[in-house]
C-alpha cells in the first residue's frame, strides 16, 4: 500500500510517518516545503520517500500525485496557528483553503486519468464550531459550523469543499475534525508546548522561576498526536458511511489543571506570571467534543494520559534545552 502525507515533516504529519512505519507493507511517501532542514523526520528519513512540494501550487500537486499514484493520502499540510492567521489572513486562505483544494484536485484528476482513486483524508479542525452553547456540549459532527477567526473560516471552507467533493465527484474523501493535539516536536507557539519549555528551560537553570501565562481559566479539550494520528489510522478501515468525525478526548481540561500537572511532573516550584498580551478577545471559554461517531465507526478511544503526554513533552523540551545550552546546570524544586 502506498500513503502520501502531506506536510509529513511537520508536527503530526512527523506522528503520521511513525504510526505508518510500524504499520506494515506501507510505502510511506511524503510532502516538504523545503529540501533542508526536516528535523522532526530526521531519525525516519532512510524510510521515507520525500518530495519537494507547495500544496499551493496546483501543477505541482497534479504532477505529483500521478507519479506517486497514492492509495490513501493523508492531507495534513497547512497553517495551523490561530494568532498568524489573526496577522495573515490571505496566507491562511491560500495555504489551507486553497492548497486543501489541490489536492483535492489533484485526487479526482488522478481517479479520471489512471483508474486509481485514492482514500483521502482532509484535516479540518474542532475549531470550525466556534462558540457552542453550554446545552449542545459535548460538541458532535451535526452542530453548525461557526468559524470565528481566519484560520476557522479556512478550515470550515475546505471541510465543505471536501464533503461536496466526496458526494459530487465520488471521490472517496472524509474529514477529521481534531480538538486540541498535544505531543513531543510541537511547536511552543502552543500553550501547553510553550509551558513545558519554560519548565525545561527553569530546569535547565536558564530561565528564571517563573512561568509566563495568559488565561488559564479556559478549558480544552486535549487528545495525544499519537492517539490521534492513530484515530486518522484507524478511519481508512472505517465501518461507516459518514465522511465526518470528530476526534477528541471527550473531556474538557482547564489550562490551570496542564500548569499543576506540570509541576508535580518537574517538582519545581515556580511563580505563575498572568500576561495581558498572551490573552485573546476571541478565546472561547470552554470546548469539548465527543467522539462517540469516531468510536462506532472504528473503535477507537484515547490510550495515552494526559500525564503520560505531558511527561513525554516535558522530556522532549528538556532534551532541546540540554541541547541547546550545553553544560546548563539542573534546577531542583
Amino acid at each position: 500500500m502506498r500513503v502520501l502525507i502531506t506536510g509529513i515533516d511537520g508536527f503530526v504529519g512527523s506522528h503520521a510517518a511513525e504510526l505508518l512505519l510500524t504499520a506494515g507493507s506501507v510505502e510511506v511517501h511524503g510532502t516538504i516545503i523545503t529540501p533542508e532542514p526536516h528535523r522532526n523526520i530526521a531519525h525516519l528519513k532512510d524510510s521515507l520517500t520525500l518530495y519537494v512540494a507547495d500544496i499551493t501550487d496546483a501543477a505541482r500537486m497534479e504532477n505529483l500525485f500521478r507519479a506517486v499514484q497514492p492509495d490513501r493520502v493523508m492531507h495534513i499540510a497547512g497553517q495551523a496557528f490561530v494568532p498568524a492567521s489573526m496577522e495573515n489572513p490571505l496566507g491562511t486562505f491560500q495555504a489551507n483553503l486553497f492548497g486543501g483544494l489541490n489536492v483535492l484536485e489533484a485526487s479526482r484528476k488522478l481517479a479520471r486519468t489512471t483508474g486509481t482513486n485514492p482514500q483521502v483524508l482532509v484535516v479540518s479542525s474542532g475549531e470550525v464550531y466556534g462558540g457552542v452553547d453550554a446545552g449542545r456540549l459535548p460538541i458532535k459532527e451535526d452542530v453548525p459550523l461557526n468559524p470565528n477567526n481566519p484560520y476557522a473560516a479556512s478550515k470550515a471552507g475546505l471541510d465543505l469543499i471536501a464533503q461536496q467533493y466526496a458526494r459530487t465527484f465520488g471521490l472517496r474523501a472524509f474529514v477529521v475534525r481534531p480538538f486540541n493535539h498535544i505531543g513531543a516536536r510541537q511547536s511552543p507557539t502552543f500553550v501547553v508546548s510553550d509551558f513545558a519549555k519554560q519548565f525545561a528551560e527553569i530546569a535547565c537553570g536558564v530561565r528564571e522561576r517563573r512561568i509566563h501565562v495568559g488565561n488559564i481559566a479556559v478549558q480544552r479539550d486535549f487528545t495525544d498526536v499519537r492517539d490521534v494520528v492513530r484515530a486518522y489510522w484507524q478511519l481508512f478501515d472505517r465501518t461507516s458511511e459518514e465522511i465526518v468525525f470528530n476526534v477528541s478526548s471527550g473531556r474538557a481540561v482547564p489550562i490551570s489543571e496542564i500548569l499543576e500537572i506540570l509541576q508535580k511532573i518537574t517538582g519545581l516550584n515556580v511563580e505563575v506570571v498572568s500576561e495581558p498580551q498572551r490573552i485573546r478577545a476571541y478565546d472561547i471559554p470552554l470546548v469539548v467534543a465527543s467522539h462517540e461517531r469516531l468510536q462506532k465507526a472504528t473503535g477507537w478511544t484515547p490510550q495515552l494520559t494526559l500525564h503520560q503526554t505531558l511527561h513525554d513533552i516535558y522530556t522532549y523540551w528538556l532534551d532541546e534545552v540540554r541541547s541547546a545550552h550545553p553544560g546548563a546546570p539542573s534546577r531542583q524544586s
